[in-house]
């Protein structure tokens, strides 16, 4: 018999989940079915940087964030030659909107696909929902649903049945034993022992659950409720442990503290099973109707526990014909009737009991093992089907293997408990030269920005302290002042335009995608500067564009941010008609710094205004720059050291990186509002003059501290790595990998909530 090699992807044990839980399972199970012919290994899906310490069983894993590792998981399938790939699916395991992040995955491994349904909505959330689910149904050669009505739900959604197969759930073989020598292990005997188990959270419903326990304990005082499990590690990080400190008052003042126990950590699963095997009865106390898979319940009815459950889906089929009670949502008094019944009649218990456990001899994991087998075996013909559809697949231009992995190193290190500083001695910060408005609000885009794409909570951090820093420097009148010494002393009265102008963008940026909680902070302070917007010079106004564009992503109807719009964008216009001939097609008599954001502000005018006066003038001026900053194939921006008159010689030195970082927008921006790959060539060609592709060939980006040189000089690189520059550098690497993203996913057109 061939060796048999399987992968399956999923979370893995030791990250506490049920999903870990269950591809730990899968993977046992079928490696003891096929014994000594299988090859079956775990790719496991990472949630946070340093990773878990996983077995030798998973041979590769994924940071959910980053497109990149999905690709690289490809190449490794495909190397690793195995028969199927078998993912667990679940929402919010992989990165993306709704997961898409998988897809990139799917396209381009050349192995047959099982995909196993861990939830399953009865119709798509939204129109992108949609999209990736359909993508994820049709990339898949098998469908494995836990619940038959999730069969039918599937169905009902335009999927062909003979796609989909159900298996159940699979759980331990446990034998039906009398509960009193498990009992004895947890101090128990002679207790009538209740037990909910799995990660606590709010929508767990525990709280009725205690309400029965309190309705019972007078004509039952020996009854005890173990609420076995950690709280949920999304919980803790958003909310830390408010839903069970709640719960725990509650029992408190209920007197129930003798009654309710707390079993606060995550059990593997021998212990588990010793839980299970000491309970008389299971409670699913869940607020959900909507669930439609639970491996809780699903052990819990297996091992043959009189189970009391509110009406989930699962709950309604796992629990049918008398194998368990199903009672209303929200109802304690319900849960108490319903067990109280029960222990009133202990010939109903025990035949609830004995269906149960007969049940579930159809769930345990041989058993679930050999069907998974049977749907991998009939799949296997179709491989050289499936290889030769990913051999037609498109290769994106912008692919994120190419490129480093953004990082916040050399950010952080600029960042003090104050703000960002100016400027550093090499790699070292320099005190001298203080802090001021440009740089922290071009950090505040930034941070956001890290954080929207790597759900970085060091970006999180330092996006604080740029928004106190702006508050901080924000006059009574609205406008702010911008150089700050390092005692925190303001060293003018009030920025310039483009200060103004940068600060607008970066408030701008975080409404439209900073965390909810920051939105009272930005909002008031973009409203106090909008006043004194129109009255600044075209940098100054372009940025301000920037500004209003990202508030219009939040408030897209917003009538006087329109109206502003309007008059800013139309007097960008008239510049470029003033200065303008048919040699040259710019807003200035001359080409100096950040030119690519002045293009960018008119395409970004186009999409809100709709007005083809923007387009025109954006197309003109992205043809004129473009041509003026590309030589010999690579990118040679405008240098400082006497800049581009028009009539004259340009500069070729010294080159910033803060005109190549936004010749890498134009190029997204354009991109998005034309879908001409040419723009995605420029934004690939203009990073890359921060790897080395430049008039020097040496690299202006720092790998290693994840800061960038402040310029690209005669002699090669200034080797001070000061805010600016590391902030642009920082900024376009974001840029490329969220246009990569977007090519990876595959999306065909511009998305607002990914501008």
């Amino acid at each position: 018999m061939p060796k048999r090699s399987i992968a399956i992807l999923g979370n893995y044990l030791p990250r506490k989940c049920g999903i870990a839980t269950f591809t730990k399972d899968v993977c046992e199970s079928v490696a003891d079915r096929l014994g000594d012919s299988s090859n079956v290994f775990a790719i496991a899906m990472t949630n946070r940087p340093e990773g878990y310490s996983y077995p030798d069983i998973v041979r590769f894993d994924i940071q959910d964030q980053m497109v990149s590792d999905y690709e690289k998981a490809a190449d490794f399938i495909n190397l690793s030659k195995v028969d199927v790939l078998c993912v667990q699916h679940e929402y919010g395991i992989f990165g993306g909107d709704w997961g898409e992040y998988l897809q990139v995955l799917l396209r381009k491994v050349n192995v047959p696909v099982v995909t196993v349904f861990h939830t399953v909505l009865e119709k798509p959330a939204d129109d992108k929902h949609k999209k990736v689910f359909g993508e994820l149904v049709q990339r898949s050669d098998r469908l494995i649903v836990l619940a038959e009505r999730a069969l039918k739900m599937l169905v009902d959604q335009g999927v062909p049945k003979e796609k989909i197969s159900f298996i159940p759930h699979g759980i331990p073989d446990l034998p039906f034993e009398d509960t009193k020598k498990y009992k004895k292990e947890f101090d128990l005997e002679d207790k009538t022992m209740l037990l909910t188990f799995g990660l606590l959270s709010s929508d767990k419903g525990i709280e009725y659950a205690i309400d029965a326990v309190a309705q019972l304990v007078p004509k039952f005082p020996d009854l005890v409720y173990v609420v076995l499990g950690a709280t949920h590690p999304d919980i803790i990080k958003h909310h830390g442990e408010q839903y069970r400190h709640s719960l725990m008052r509650k029992v408190e003042k209920l007197g129930l503290k003798k009654n309710v126990l707390f079993h606060d950590r995550f059990v593997e699963l021998d212990e588990l099973c010793e839980y299970i095997s000491a309970a008389d009865f299971y409670i699913v106390p869940y607020l959900k109707k909507e669930q439609i898979v639970s491996g809780t319940l699903a052990y819990a009815t297996g091992s043959g526990k009189a189970v009391i459950s509110t009406g989930s889906w699962c709950a309604e089929e796992m629990l049918a014909n008398g194998r368990g009670a199903i009672v209303p949502f929200k109802d304690g008094a319900a849960i108490a009737k319903a067990i109280e019944n029960l222990l009133d009649s202990p010939k109903e218990l025990a035949a609830m009991k004995k269906k149960a456990y007969q049940f579930g001899r159809r769930m345990i994991w041989p058993e679930v093992a050999k069907q998974y087998l049977n749907e991998f075996d009939s799949i296997q013909k179709k491989r050289p089907e499936i290889v030769s559809v990913r051999e037609k697949t498109k290769k994106p231009i912008l692919l994120t293997s190419q490129y480093p992995i953004p990082k916040l190193n050399h950010v952080k290190t600029m960042t003090d408990d104050f703000a960002l500083l100016q400027h550093a001695r090499y790699t070292i910060p320099n005190y001298r030269h203080g802090y001021c408005v440009d740089d922290n609000a071009r950090a505040i885009v930034v941070a956001t920005k890290f954080y929207r794409l790597m759900d970085s909570d060091d970006a999180l951090f330092l996006l604080r302290k740029y928004l106190a820093f702006l508050s901080y420097a924000q006059r009574e009148d609205g406008r702010f002042r911008n150089f700050f010494s390092v005692t925190k002393e303001s060293l003018d009265e009030v920025g310039s335009d483009d200060c103004q102008g940068r600060a607008l963008w970066g408030l701008g940026y975080a409404i439209a995608y900073g965390p909810e909680f920051y939105g009272t902070v930005t909002y008031d302070s973009f409203h106090q500067l909008l006043p004194h917007i129109e009255k600044g010079f075209i940098r100054g106004t372009a940025y301000s564009l920037l500004g209003l564009y990202y508030y219009l992503i939040r408030y897209p109807d917003h009538q006087e941010i329109l109206t502003i719009m309007t008059r800013l964008a139309d007097k960008m216009v008239e510049d470029f008609k003033n200065n303008a001939d048919k040699n040259w097609s710019w807003f200035e008599d001359k080409l100096t710094y950040a030119n690519g954001l002045l293009p960018v502000s008119m395409w970004i005018s186009y999409y809100s205004l709709k007005q083809d006066k923007y387009r025109e003038v954006a197309e003109k001026a992205s043809s004129f720059l473009i041509e003026n900053s590309l030589k010999e194939g690579h990118l040679s921006p405008i240098g400082c050291n006497g800049w581009h008159k028009k009539g004259e010689k340009r500069a070729q030195y010294d080159q910033q990186p803060v005109d190549a970082l936004w010749m890498v927008e134009l190029g997204k921006f354009a991109y998005r509002f034309t879908q001409d790959e040419d723009y995605l060539k420029l934004m690939k060609t203009s990073f890359d003059w921060f790897l080395g592709d430049n008039d020097r060939d040496v690299a202006v980006y720092d790998r290693v501290t994840g800061g960038c040189f402040d310029g690209l000089c005669l002699r090669g690189t200034n080797i001070n790595q000061g805010a600016e520059s590391t902030l642009s550098a920082v900024l376009s690497l974001l840029s490329i990998t969220e246009m990569a993203h977007q090519q990876s996913v595959g999306e065909e057109e511009f998305i607002e909530s990914n501008a």
